[in-house]
């Protein structure tokens, strides 16, 4: 997903296509998401493992990866709404910041 949101990201930079950048947001924030999702996957995995009768009890803490890897998806969510607010058609700033012109 990373991949095909980069190669229209470079699409909409070098070639001036500016319709690339909604899939490339899309692209960017299903990639998050689905970060999100295995670390949930892989949290609750470790959980069951700890509390089968399998397992000798271990006091377990999750590692800086993880946290480093929630903050990634994270990071790529808020880059693919980036990407959003800019492939819209208006600049959002030109709406909130509304410029009179000089009165006479």
């Amino acid at each position: 997903m990373m991949i095909l949101g980069s190669m229209c990201i470079t699409m909409a930079l070098s070639k001036g296509v500016e319709f690339l950048l909604k899939p490339a947001s899309f692209f960017f924030i299903l990639a998050g998401v689905l970060v999100l999702i295995s670390l949930e996957v892989f949290r609750q995995s470790v959980y069951a493992l700890l509390s089968s009768d399998h397992t000798v009890p271990l006091h377990h803490e999750f590692s800086w990866s993880v946290a480093c890897a929630g903050a990634a998806g994270a990071v790529l969510i808020f880059g693919g709404v980036c990407f959003i607010i800019l492939s819209l058609p208006t600049s959002p700033w030109e709406k909130c910041l509304h410029k009179d012109g000089p009165e006479s």
